[in-house]
């Protein structure tokens, strides 16, 4: 009997122990499953933080255009890509000698006007970019593809910023109505000594428009 009374004190304070009794410690393991994720959860967090401490990267620049746009027929515009529009066309450029004299030549001159702005030139891609300030309401935006084939071939555009009715006609014999950005194309050409590369367009056109 006594002994059944024991057993039952001992059975009614043993929650009262479990209560009080500090929690174990957590046994450490070497399981290798264990340690190789640990390892990666610290690789992990290492790399997020080196990427975070790195500077954005720089979005790629443009690449630049190959050929000129055609002009919009009537618009104060000169281009040797508008090939369906006689008062817009220039033929393209040709020069005499190594490719990247010439392209020198051409920067050089404009950077010698005055009037010319925000210029940009990339030799490797053979292209130039410009604009001209004739007053402030006159502004044209000139670029030029030079082809460094071995063709001494330069194409262009002369574009003005603003739409200007074209001068009324041109009284010499051969020569072609258009706008006053044709005039500004020859005028550099001429600075430059180049000539104009001769087509098949103008010998279909030039008996049209004999003035």
């Amino acid at each position: 009997a006594l002994a059944s009374i024991a057993a039952l004190a001992l059975a009614r304070h043993a929650p009262l122990d479990a209560l009080t009794r500090p929690p174990p410690k957590p046994r450490a393991t070497n399981h290798p499953g264990v340690r190789r994720r640990d390892a990666l959860l610290a690789v992990g967090t290492l790399s997020l933080c080196v990427a975070t401490d790195r500077e954005p990267s720089r979005a790629a620049e443009p690449e630049r255009p190959t050929r000129p746009a055609a002009c919009v027929a009537g618009a104060s515009c000169v281009s040797t890509a508008s090939f369906r529009s006689p008062a817009n066309y220039l033929p393209p450029w040709e020069y005499v000698g190594d490719d990247a004299a010439a392209f020198k030549t051409l920067v050089e001159a404009l950077r010698s006007d005055p009037k010319v702005f925000d210029m940009i030139d990339d030799e490797t891609a053979g292209y130039v970019a410009a604009s001209l300030r004739h007053d402030d309401a006159d502004v044209d935006d000139l670029e030029f593809f030079f082809l460094n084939d071995g063709s001494g071939a330069v194409l262009f555009r002369w574009a003005g910023r603003v739409n200007v009715a074209s001068p009324p006609g041109c009284f010499k014999p051969g020569c072609i109505n258009g706008p006053r950005q044709r005039a500004r194309a020859e005028a550099l050409q001429r600075e430059l000594g180049w000539l104009p590369l001769e087509t098949d367009e103008e010998k279909k056109w030039v008996p049209l428009l004999l003035h």
